[in-house]
């Protein structure tokens, strides 16, 4: 059997995410290679049921060791760099993961391909002067790729919805423990993009070969916090009486809840919700300029949070 040409090579670090996933999906149905950078490659095996044989490779890399960094990307022509964490682990950390690697990344494909693709995923509304260690780590990431990657393509996605999603399934499962639902900054707004849609946007800027660029990856419509937990809660047929409270008894609350092996808020994030909104700014482009009409929330959401409903996916 002869092996088939790809056009190009596509070296994904993160591919193993939620978001990684549908990117994987959707750059499968495209004459491209995809080579997927993991620290498990036997965790990750069902990514391989996307593409053709030999169209997935599932590479063990040490992303702390710049070499490894070196002989993974030595035959990629495109880069996308997916890497991050909500909260901080003893063993990873906010600058580690979102300032110092996205910086030898950047600094080794600029030495081995000076017209190739990078596309880092940073995050909505980051900014240089906030009191968030993520926040601040991810812009400094932003500037340690553009200042090392001249063809850079930054992505500023703000919340991403989807069926793995880690935000509606997270509070639907939490709606299922608890009769009343805390919650600190329900009038923060955001602007859930889907999935799908973000993995499409990839996709256009690889086929289109889009270069040295800045975009916003939101939906159409623009949420507070306690109008997303509402839409939720008649998602999945519950009630529920949600409880606003103070960002200063939230940070009371998320330093007990941080202690948790996979902490469902921590003091971080309160900080996050309290520094302000988090919705596209106008300073830079968006999915409209990709020629992509962002899907609505509302019409993605029930096809898997149906499960969390009284009789589960068999309820009207």
């Amino acid at each position: 059997m002869n092996q088939k040409n790809y056009s190009r090579t596509v070296g994904i670090f993160g591919g193993s995410g939620f978001v990684g996933e549908a990117i994987i999906e959707r750059l499968a149905k495209t004459n491209l290679k995809l080579k997927i950078a993991t620290r498990k490659p036997y965790l990750s095996q069902h990514l391989k049921v996307y593409g053709d044989i030999g169209q997935i490779e599932l590479v063990k890399i040490d992303i702390a060791s710049t070499l490894s960094i070196e002989n993974f990307i030595q035959d990629c022509d495109i880069c996308i760099n997916l890497i991050g964490i909500l909260f901080e682990k003893r063993t990873q950390k906010f600058k580690a993961l979102h300032t110092d690697f996205p910086k030898k990344l950047a600094t080794a494909f600029s030495k081995i391909s000076k017209d190739g693709m990078l596309i880092h995923f940073s995050a909505l509304g980051v900014k240089q002067h906030s009191q968030s260690q993520y926040i601040v780590s991810k812009y400094l990431g932003e500037q340690e790729v553009k200042t090392n990657f001249v063809n850079s393509v930054i992505m500023k996605p703000s919340i991403i919805v989807g069926p793995k999603d880690n935000f509606f399934n997270m509070f639907a499962k939490l709606i299922n423990l608890l009769p009343v639902i805390p919650l600190v900054g329900a009038e923060t707004k955001f602007q859930p993009v889907y999935v799908v849609d973000v993995a499409e946007a990839v996709h256009y800027i690889i086929q289109n070969n889009i270069k040295n660029e800045t975009f916003e990856i939101a939906g159409d419509k623009i949420f507070t916090f306690k109008e997303l937990i509402e839409l939720l809660l008649k998602e999945i047929r519950k009630k529920r009486l949600i409880i606003p409270i103070p960002f200063s008894v939230g940070k009371i609350q998320a330093f007990i809840l941080q202690l948790m092996p996979k902490p469902i808020l921590t003091v971080d994030q309160v900080t996050i919700l309290e520094e302000g909104n988090n919705i596209v700014s106008g300073n830079f482009k968006t999915l409209k300029d990709l020629n992509i009409l962002p899907q609505s929330i509302e019409s993605v959401i029930s096809s898997y949070l149906k499960i969390y409903r009284p009789k589960g996916q068999f309820s009207e």
